[in-house]
């Protein structure tokens, strides 16, 4: 049993800051070499319109609230709540695909999504197992999810979405993938030399006006 009084908090990590905007350096020899590296497209690049159309329907309407999008590889990790312990890993070519994504997810509101999530929250309060944390640890989740408020600014999710091809298609440093997450309103960035931006959603508006 975890009896510390000295809770860690991490750079991104139960809590929710609104004003989150933090660098993270990559292999310096990665960032060295990023015009010496020719690039090439991939069906991602091709269709990626489309793929971000998808995107935005799997986290407005459907059980996903974290989506990991591999723009470099068409690799798409996502969670739900319907599941929330697993991770499922999809191609972007069959995200394109109308009948996959309709027959794959689970649909439910976003509204009733952050419902369900409070009510998993509040379950586990009630679980024996939740004594296994220290009393600082349970207050601080009992406070957090006192206060827990809507997953995400349905607008600032979208022009998130809609501005992911505009990264992917910068010259010189472009994005490479991005993990958007509604549950902490966060959303980390990785580019091709190889830096992480993280941020919450309401920054990356300041972020796309600086450097787009």
């Amino acid at each position: 049993m975890n009896t510390g009084d000295n809770k860690k908090g991490a750079l991104v990590g139960y809590g929710f800051d609104e004003n989150l905007m933090r660098s993270v350096k990559g292999d310096e020899s990665l960032k060295d070499s990023v015009y010496n590296r020719e690039r090439t497209h991939n069906i991602v690049d091709k269709n990626i319109d489309e793929l971000m159309d998808v995107v935005l329907f799997l986290l407005l309407s459907t059980g996903i609230y974290r989506i990991v999008i591999g723009l470099n590889n068409g690799e798409i990790k996502t969670s739900s709540v319907f599941d929330p312990f697993n991770v499922e890993i999809h191609l972007a070519e069959d995200l394109l695909v109308p009948d996959y994504v309709f027959n794959h997810f689970g649909m439910i509101a976003l509204d009733e999504k952050e419902a369900l999530i409070r009510r998993y929250y509040q379950m586990l309060e009630h679980d024996p197992a939740f004594d296994y944390l220290s009393d600082e640890w349970q207050k601080a989740f009992h406070q957090r999810n006192k206060i827990m408020k809507q997953l995400t600014d349905e607008s600032e999710l979208r022009y998130i979405v809609e501005h992911i091809p505009a990264l992917r298609n910068l010259d010189g440093y472009y994005l490479r993938s991005a993990v958007i997450n509604l549950f902490n309103s966060t959303i980390s960035m990785s580019f091709n030399c190889d830096g992480t931006q993280i941020m919450s959603h309401k920054k990356f508006r300041e972020f796309i006006e600086e450097y787009v």
